[in-house]
Formats: structure tokens, C-alpha cells, sequence
């Protein structure tokens, strides 16, 4: 179980999160809602350094509308990016709220966590979140559970955590989220990111 407690490590501190605003965005914000609706993906398997020295691979699929947003993470074994681990899938509402204050650029908004998702696609994966008690049901593989009511390994309930507050940029064809904090927290307003992601998602 090393590398599943390695993985969970690791993807708290990922980024979870998207979104963005209501119609329009709110008023005088540098980002709007027009620049972010559509399909946003990562252009290249992505990785990030584990504590042992190891890497997680990983890639982000997101949709926005002008309300809602929603989020495919898809971890890997290898750095091709083609031995899926497990998926984890993100839905909600989402808010611009005013530009930041401490990011050049970005502005705030708070990403809502109405419903999340695990799929495992290999056995021991599988094993891991049965033994968490994520979800409700018998996990088998390939087989997707919700686990907003149960939260799952490095997921709170909703309940327990509803909303990322977060900080966006736009670049071109290039979106940026905020880094999370080592712990992965960012569930209260104080939480929110001072620096942005180094790798952004790119328009698809």
C-alpha cells in the first residue's frame, strides 16, 4: 500500500479544482466567463515529485459552461500517461469574485463541490477504496461510485468541504488554476492560493 499512500499524498496537493463565474464574470474582474467556457485538457502527461522521490503522472480534463464546471483527473503509472490508476470526477457550480490582490493577473473565484466520483482501473486501487469505505457500494474495476456523501481517501464529503477558493488566469490559449497548499486545503477563504500553478491546461 506504500504506492496508494504515496498517491494520496500527492494528489491532495494537486489541482482539483475549476471553474469560473457567473454569467459574465463580476463586474470589473480581468477574467470573464467568456474566456473560460469550453474544453480545457493538459497538453502533455503532467507529473509531480512525490516525498519518497518518485513521481505521480497525472492529466486534467475540464469543462465549463457559464455556471457550472467540471473536472476529469485521470492518474497514471508511468510517464507515457497510459497505465490509468484511478479517475477522479468533479462537478459544481462555480463564481468569479473580484481580482486578486497578491497574483499579477488572476482573479478569485470559489469552485463549488455539488458531486464527486472515483473510478479504480486495477485491482489494488479498487481494494484501497473498498478498505477506505469511499462510496456506498462493492468497488470493481472500471466501475465509476459517487463518493460525495463518503468522501474517498484524499476527498472530504461535500458536507465536509463544498468549495475550492481558488484564483485563475488566463493566458492566451493557456489556463492557470492557484498551487494548493502542501495540505491540499483550500476549503475556507484563508486558504486561498498566492501563486499560480506551474503548468497551465490548454484550450482543446
Amino acid at each position: 500500500m506504500k504506492t496508494m499512500n504515496r498517491l494520496a499524498l500527492t494528489v491532495a496537493t494537486l489541482g482539483l479544482a475549476a471553474g469560473c463565474a457567473t454569467s459574465g464574470g463580476a463586474s470589473g474582474t480581468r477574467v470573464k466567463t467568456n474566456e473560460l467556457t469550453g474544453a480545457w485538457t493538459s497538453a502533455v502527461c503532467e507529473s509531480m515529485p512525490n516525498p519518497d522521490g518518485s513521481k505521480t503522472y497525472f492529466k486534467r480534463n475540464f469543462d465549463l459552461t457559464e455556471k457550472d464546471w467540471s473536472l476529469k483527473f485521470e492518474t497514471f503509472g508511468d510517464e507515457g500517461c497510459t497505465a490509468r490508476l484511478f479517475t477522479a470526477r468533479f462537478e459544481g457550480p462555480y463564481t468569479l469574485l473580484k481580482d486578486s490582490e497578491k497574483v499579477e493577473g488572476a482573479t478569485e473565484g470559489n469552485f463549488g463541490f455539488a458531486r464527486h466520483y472515483m473510478t479504480a482501473h486495477v485491482q489494488p486501487v479498487a481494494d484501497w477504496f473498498q478498505g477506505a469505505k469511499c462510496g456506498t457500494g462493492t468497488w470493481k474495476v472500471g466501475e465509476e461510485q459517487e463518493t460525495s456523501t463518503t468522501g474517498c481517501v484524499f476527498l472530504r464529503p461535500v458536507t465536509a468541504c463544498g468549495t475550492d477558493h481558488d484564483i485563475v488566469k488566463v493566458e492566451g490559449n493557456q489556463l492557470f488554476f492557484g498551487k494548493r497548499p502542501a495540505d491540499g486545503d483550500m476549503c475556507t477563504p484563508d486558504k486561498r492560493p498566492t501563486a499560480l500553478t506551474p503548468v497551465a491546461v490548454v484550450r482543446g
